[in-house]
């Protein structure tokens, strides 16, 4: 009888939770937050820290921690954990929302109890101790940087303005001359990248924003030389036809990579969601052009009726990274999710990559999207982060300084402040570790001639520029 009543209670427990996040049949669709102070806190704690049933932040009662082992636990049940499937009465896209709203919460409460307030400039992390320095701050939200041959950098700050930067963080100069650029929301001076070769071309390869009526706009790629601290011989290679230019400031993706003789960028789908899936729209797209914006012959969709030659994969939301992995030759790229959902992508040629067709994540009030996260000819993510990290920059780690980290795939997070280090192999994501958090918003990384690795950083709407260099 002992143990008759013991499972009984299990039982009730686990009802309260099944009771807990049971939605409602009718209206419209409860946001993830909302449900659980409604309908949870009462059983599991508003702050999820136990109650009437058990605690949702610690991994014991998940088996293995996965929002995967949560999500089936909802629907199908653990019988020999007294708890029946309640699948019928939960949607599945009101599970998928309801378990990140979960992760999200355990996330914060670890993470607040992992935070380090002394912030110390040296760190011992994966193997290294490093002194992290605050090379340069501006007044503006800085975007991107690239390494000269000198040593010296160009920054972009998102508000139009490219920096010239010494090597000791000391401001050179504001490059004159540039293209006009519309900033607005998230659009503006993004990306920089050199040529492979320049040293004896010259060309620098720039996305920005641009307007015609001071309303409406979209990205450009161009390309350009500086002389004298003026830009010159300026070249718009691809700029999406007018009638596709939206008010929207958001998702502008604008990462570009200059590899093999081909420029790689992308494009975010400007907060218009089925545009990503569109092959007659450039929203929401990775191209592929030559160096002086021809179209490749051997592009994907080249020979296709209503879709953009340019075009070499498709299905993404707004992806800010891209990154030759040198020993293959593979670009990785990640991409913004919803809330929930950011994902880290090997991009091949023609593959759909889903969005918004499938995806981990919700939308960002906490109401659902779609429960799908796979479907037959939709390409799945090598990562996806739940709770979102807000992924931007990345690189590889190709210096000498930091040894046990050679070949490493680096990614910075602007939502959680996380500089993430993953081990990649055969276009597989292997382990994944966190070298430091807690340190700014993280934009962009770049890895320094002498082998340390550059952040560039948003800390109290100011662009920082962070080093982290062996001790």
């Amino acid at each position: 009888m002992f143990k008759s009543g013991k499972l009984m209670m299990k039982q009730a427990l686990w009802m309260a939770l099944l009771i807990c996040v049971k939605a409602t049949a009718t209206g419209a669709a409860p946001q993830a937050d909302e449900l659980f102070a409604e309908k949870c806190a009462s059983c599991h704690g508003a702050d999820l820290s136990g109650g009437m049933a058990g605690s949702l932040l610690d991994e014991t009662w998940l088996v293995d921690g996965t929002t995967e082992t949560l999500a089936r636990i909802i629907s199908e049940g653990a019988t020999a954990r007294g708890m029946p499937a309640w699948g019928n009465s939960l949607s599945p896209a009101e599970v998928r929302s309801l378990v990140i709203y979960i992760a999200e919460q355990r996330h914060n409460f670890h993470q607040d109890g992992q935070r380090d307030d002394t912030r110390s400039n040296v760190l011992t992390s994966m193997g290294h101790t490093f002194r992290i320095d605050t090379l340069h701050i501006a007044d503006e939200i800085l975007w991107a940087v690239e390494y000269l041959p000198d040593g010296s950098m160009l920054v972009t700050r998102r508000d139009g303005a490219l920096l010239h930067i010494s090597a000791s963080g000391k401001l050179i100069e504001a490059v004159k001359g540039l293209p006009e650029i519309w900033h607005h929301v998230q659009g503006g001076l993004l990306d920089i990248t050199l040529h492979p070769d320049y040293k004896n071309n010259g060309w620098i390869y720039l996305a920005y924003a641009s307007t015609k009526d001071g309303k409406k706009g979209n990205a450009k790629i161009a390309r350009g030389k500086i002389k004298d601290g003026y830009w010159i011989e300026h070249q718009d290679i691809f700029e999406a036809d007018v009638t596709t230019h939206t008010d929207s400031g958001r998702h502008f993706g604008s990462r570009i990579i200059v590899h093999n003789g081909y420029v790689y960028f992308s494009t975010g789908d400007r907060g218009d969601r089925p545009s990503a899936q569109d092959l007659d729209s450039p929203n929401g797209k990775i191209f592929r052009l030559h160096e002086n914006g021809g179209i490749p012959e051997d592009n994907p969709f080249v020979d296709a009726d209503n879709a953009l030659p340019g075009i070499w994969s498709y299905g993404h939301r707004n992806p800010q990274g891209m990154a030759i992995e040198a020993n293959t030759g593979l670009i990785w790229e990640t991409e913004h999710g919803p809330r929930g959902g950011d994902e880290l992508n090997v991009i091949r040629r023609g593959i759909n990559y889903g969005w918004p067709e499938i995806t981990y994540g919700m939308n960002y009030d906490g109401t659902p999207i779609t429960h799908e996260t796979a479907k037959e000819g939709m390409e799945q993510p090598k990562h996806y982060w739940v709770p979102s990290i807000a992924p931007a920059g990345m690189a590889f780690y190709t210096g000498d300084m930091f040894t046990k980290w050679k070949d490493k795939l680096l990614v910075g997070g602007l939502g959680i402040q996380d500089l993430q280090m993953y081990s990649v192999e055969n276009g597989e994501v292997i382990s994944s570790d966190i070298i430091l958090t807690d340190r700014g918003r993280i934009r962009d990384i770049s890895v320094a001639p002498d082998g340390s690795i550059l952040l560039v950083v948003t800390i109290d709407g100011k662009g920082h520029i962070l080093t982290l260099a062996a001790q």
